[in-house]
């Protein structure tokens, strides 16, 4: 059975290449420089500042995007035609398979995240990049758990694109909503408002609390300290199990 992990593993690099997915992220990469560049010298205070919180941000985003392209779009086109079935029709585990792609996936989401990391060397301290990079790994390796279960659920790229980018806009966003939601400027006691308190308290639950993954602070004024990896590794670790079987549970009642 891990052989057959390996196997299946080192053929989602090896189709990451011939996807040009590397070179993809190298693209980004050169625009971001450009446009970090640009945006500093319209800044008229805080230039380092600016240029860090810029570029954390567009690389962060530019690799959740690029992740699930990848993982979705792949997957997919193994569904479509009729490659996944070729492999199943094979003594292969659909565990295996499963877990194949997922550790393929979750290592090029490394490799496209020390090359985030080494770019943002140009701009801040070697030991905050060590944490922000970590911590988008971590990040990153959610988002190819999520991507992987809207894909099996869904079945079609714009549905499953869609679906990940939603929950994970939410799952960045879900604790400002919550706060805002709790302390109003103007109180209100209608039902409707006291029902969307309580969904978005249901939101911060149920979501893992990604505000606290890949933080642009930390590179921007240097606070990053290894302790606050620890939520960070400790929640990817619960959702990327929850995800895991969730998946493998909607992957073994389909019928190829």
């Amino acid at each position: 059975m891990f052989s057959q992990i390996l196997t299946i593993s080192k053929f989602t690099i090896i189709e990451s290449i011939r996807n040009r997915l590397l070179w993809l992220s190298l693209l980004v990469v050169a625009v971001s420089f450009g446009l970090v560049e640009f945006i500093g010298d319209l800044a008229i205070t805080e230039h380092r500042v600016t240029q860090v919180a810029v570029l954390a941000a567009f690389l962060r985003l530019s690799a959740v995007v690029i992740v699930t392209m990848f993982v979705v779009s792949s997957t997919i086109r193994e569904l479509h035609d009729k490659t996944l079935e070729m492999i199943l029709a094979m003594p292969i585990h659909r565990g295996s398979y499963y877990l194949g792609k997922l550790a393929g996936f979750i290592q090029v989401s490394i490799i496209i995240a020390l090359i985030f990391s080494a770019m943002m060397l140009l701009y801040a301290s070697a030991d905050q990049v060590l944490l922000w990079g970590i911590s988008l790994v971590f990040e990153l390796v959610l988002v190819v758990a999520l991507g992987l279960v809207m894909l099996f659920t869904f079945n079609q790229i714009p549905a499953a694109i869609t679906g990940v980018l939603i929950i994970y806009g939410a799952a960045r966003s879900a604790s400002s909503i919550y706060l805002m939601a709790k302390y109003p400027i103007l109180s209100h006691t209608t039902f409707a408002q006291k029902f969307m308190d309580g969904f978005v308290a249901l939101l911060t639950w149920l979501l893992p609390d990604l505000h606290r993954f890949t933080q642009t602070e930390w590179l921007a004024h240097g606070t990053g300290e290894l302790k606050l990896l620890v939520p960070v590794v400790g929640q990817a670790l619960i959702y990327l199990s929850f995800l895991t079987a969730i998946a493998l549970f909607d992957f073994y009642r389909k019928n190829f």
